[in-house]
Parts: C-alpha cells; structure tokens; sequence
C-alpha cells in the first residue's frame, strides 16, 4: 500500500479539480463546500439514527413523517405527523389540501393568520363583531298547551305551538347566571297555530320566575296580551306572541333582574 501526502489536488494544468473515473472511498470525515448538491434516489450506507442538517431545499414539496421545524417552507407538505411544531419566525408556510393534520400543534406565536372553511361549533362563543350574509333561527315545535325551551342547549327561541286546547304557558330554562350573561336582552317568539278556538300565550317562566297577565303595580311587568282567547274572527290562522326580557340590573345571576316586553302579531289568517 502507498500513500500521498499533499496539500493540495489539481488537475494536470493546475487550473481545476482533478477527476477521479473509477470513484473515490473516503474513510473518516470528509469537510468542503459544495455549491451545487445532487442528492441520489436512493441514499445508502446510513445506519443507527444519523442526524441531517440541510441548510436550504429548493423543493416544491416534501413528505415527511415525525417532527419537522422549519423557519421557510415554500411548497406543499404531506404526510402525518404526531406533533408540528412551526418556527416563530417562518414568513411562508403552504399546505397542501391532503395534508394530514397534526394531533397537537405548538410554536404559534405572534400574530398569524388562520382561514377555516367551515367549523361546527358547540357550546358558547363570544364574538364582537359578527357579520353573517344570512341567519336561519332554529325552531322547536310544540303540540299542546305548554312551551318549554331550554336556552343553553341549542334548541332555538322559537316555538311553533299547534293544537293549543287553552291558554298557552312558555317555560324557558338554562339561562346563564354567570357575570358573561351580564347587561343582555333575550328574545322568543311562540307561534300558534290556532284551530276553531283560538288561545293566546299568557305566561311565561324565566328560569322559574313567573311572568304572567296578573302582576303588582310598580313592581312586576305584565304579558301585555291578558286574554287566554282569541276572538272568533281571528280563528283559522296564526298569532305570534312576542317577548323580550331587558336586563334592567345587569346583573345575570337571578332572572328577577329581568323585565318582560311582549306583544303580538295577529292576523295572519287562511282564507
């Protein structure tokens, strides 16, 4: 066996690097700078858990699986990965639509912006501002004589009540006391379609407090409609009972605080 020792390789003119035809083997660490990098299809010899560090890709898409930390990343990412944690100072992030969606994100920092296309939401949200194109209220629909909507729990704030056989009684339940309920109007509607007696909504109960066609001078507000019938010539057809509650205290956390507006529409007739 023989050996070289130099300090540096040229080619025969001493203008370039030499050219090795048959390959080189290196044995140990091999340091340069490379200014074009050609990665092969197939890397081999990697064995154990080898760490990579790349400075720069010029990809349009990478596939990757486990935890990737970017600052950059231009292009489209798939792949599943368990945990995405995203460089506080990325300024360009693209994912494609068949992006597996990380379990747990973390690293959002700052103030990014993120476009949902639709979200099914439960429970209670806060919003400011809300500017919606178009609102559908949900109904529930009653047979009988007593209404009963329950607030918290999505059921609506209207009641269409059919077959009244009497004078009709709404018992809104669930809700909030809590001081986020604090300095609120609520509103519900009851429409009723009337038979060949036609009734009127007469009570109402907020969370147990009864509002009724009877209350003290001064101290209780009244259903403005006190009669439990409608009269003849209104049969046939529909009435809608109409209430507000305003929070004259604002304070949420007893319904005594509430005052009761009601009126109805009548009128709406089949002829």
């Amino acid at each position: 066996m023989s050996e070289i020792r130099v300090n540096n390789i040229k080619n025969e003119a001493g203008t370039g690097a030499p050219t090795f035809p048959n390959g080189a083997t290196v044995v140990g660490t091999l340091t340069g700078t490379a200014t074009t990098a050609t990665l092969a299809t197939n890397a081999q010899g990697l064995t154990g858990t080898p760490n990579i560090t790349v400075g720069t890709i010029g990809a349009t898409s990478l596939n990757a699986s486990g935890v990737v930390t970017a600052t950059t990343f231009v292009g489209a990412l798939t792949g599943n990965a368990t945990t995405a944690t995203l460089a506080t100072t990325a300024t360009t992030a693209e994912y494609a639509t068949t992006a597996g969606i990380a379990t747990v994100a973390q690293g959002l920092t700052g103030t990014p912006n993120i476009s949902v296309s639709g979200v099914n939401n439960t429970g209670i949200s806060t919003l400011t501002d809300a500017r919606l194109a178009s609102i559908a209220d949900k109904t529930t629909l009653v047979s009988g004589n007593t209404v009963s909507l329950v607030y918290n729990t999505g059921g609506g704030n209207v009641a269409i009540c059919t077959n009244p056989s009497g004078p009709i009684t709404l018992n809104v339940t669930g809700i909030p006391t809590d001081s986020s309920f604090d300095n609120r109007a609520i509103s519900f509607a009851v429409i009723v379609q009337q038979g060949t007696t036609a009734y009127g909504c007469t009570n109402v109960s907020l969370n147990g407090v009864a509002f009724g066609a009877n209350a003290t001078a001064g101290v209780q507000t009244a259903i403005a409609y006190v009669s439990g019938t409608v009269a003849t010539g209104s049969t046939t057809g529909y009435d809608v009972f109409n209430f507000t509650g305003i929070n004259t205290v604002g304070s949420a956390a007893s319904t005594l605080n509430y005052k009761l507006l009601s009126n109805v529409s009548g009128g709406y007739r089949r002829y």
